[in-house]
């Protein structure tokens, strides 16, 4: 999400600067995010240097990550300047950092501080060097739902939004009747698509993207990996499809599959294969079920292929009762349209 995006969205009003900690922006900002770093330090000696104002009370900031993605909006709360020699313990333990001692809290900034001085001419670290303590807190974070609808913005694959708000609202209506953990199957629904390779290029089972927006948002290590023993099964495979070990994962792969088949399936099929310059369909390319993994995610068929090769076998392979019940009139709408596409490729009139 770009700085200007989070910040209209905020509804505050005023200046506002964008800017990422110099060193592990990510895992800082995530730190923000949590609520557990509410204090940063900086070197008073560069903003004189640079000719920069140093930070007040009342300013605030978007924080970005390593991506420049927006992440947070913070307001200041307090600024002090003291010697490096003379930050407290309390300041340190603001700082969220390592395991939040004083101690551990110098190693890292004279480390820092260094090597930022460094690169100023004329410039060197002391341990009397006035640094700018700042202490702030966090006005505006947007919700997990909003930053993964961000992600898909302009996605015309099929893959977008309405496709995962889709997913979750089916995943919370089986599991309801098979008697799941519902907010279990809906965050692994949510994020089920975060990383997958149609989208970011990414190989089978990456989790990069969900673990890091579950680590901002405060998602518990546990629950955390349950999304991700779900997330790398999920997915269609070909030949190589697994089913997951949970009925959570099993109902949010059936949540997944139903939305690739019936009328809503018939139209994300072919808006995909148009955003991959597939052909609609050639007689003579005839389809190739049973591919492996990597030979699925390299097949360039014809959409009407894809019916054979994936959106036809679904019903067969839903996981709960449940879902196996919902598929079935999905699948007969794709059988009707499929005749009915014949009929009218060949110039013959449907019976």
């Amino acid at each position: 999400m770009r700085a200007e995006t989070l910040w209209e969205r905020s509804g505050l009003s005023g200046r506002y600067e964008a800017w990422a900690f110099g060193d592990a922006p990510d895992l800082l900002a995530e730190l923000v995010c949590s609520g557990i770093k509410t204090a940063t330090a900086s070197s008073f000696p560069l903003y004189e240097a640079e000719g920069e104002p140093i930070p007040e009370v009342g300013e605030y900031s978007v924080i970005l990550d390593s991506r420049e993605d927006a992440v947070c909006v913070i307001r200041t709360t307090k600024v002090t300047i003291v010697p490096f020699s003379e930050v407290s313990a309390a300041h340190a333990y603001k700082e969220g950092e390592d395991d939040r001692s004083l101690d551990s809290w110098r190693i890292v900034h004279r480390d820092f501080f260094t090597r930022e001085m460094s690169e100023v001419e004329g410039f060197a670290f002391t341990e009397d060097m006035p640094v700018v303590c700042e202490e702030f807190e966090v006005v505006y974070q947007p919700s997990l739902e909003e930053e993964v609808q961000d992600l898909f913005a302009g996605d015309a694959s099929g893959h977008d939004w309405f496709h995962t708000e889709r997913v979750v609202r089916l995943a919370r209506q089986i599991a309801a009747e098979e008697g799941a953990d519902a907010e279990l199957c809906a965050l692994a629904a949510l994020l089920h698509d975060v990383d997958d390779y149609k989208l970011t290029g990414a190989a089978f089972g990456a989790t990069e993207n969900a673990e890091r927006l579950m680590r901002r948002h405060g998602i518990p290590a546990e629950k955390q990996q349950q999304v991700f023993d779900i997330v790398r099964k999920v997915s269609f495979k070909g030949a190589d499809t697994e089913v997951p070990d949970t009925l959570e994962g099993k109902i949010v792969q059936d949540a997944d599959r139903l939305d690739a088949i019936g009328a809503i399936g018939i139209g994300r099929t072919f808006a995909y294969g148009g955003t991959r310059g597939q052909l609609m369909y050639d007689p003579d390319i005839l389809p190739q079920p049973g591919k492996s993994a990597e030979e699925y995610r390299k097949n360039s068929n014809t959409t009407i292929n894809h019916f054979y090769e994936k959106l036809l076998l679904l019903k067969d392979m839903m996981n709960t009762e449940t879902a196996h019940r919902m598929a079935e009139h999905r699948h007969q709408v794709m059988v009707d349209f499929l005749h009915e596409f014949y009929a009218e490729w060949n110039g013959e009139t449907p019976q």
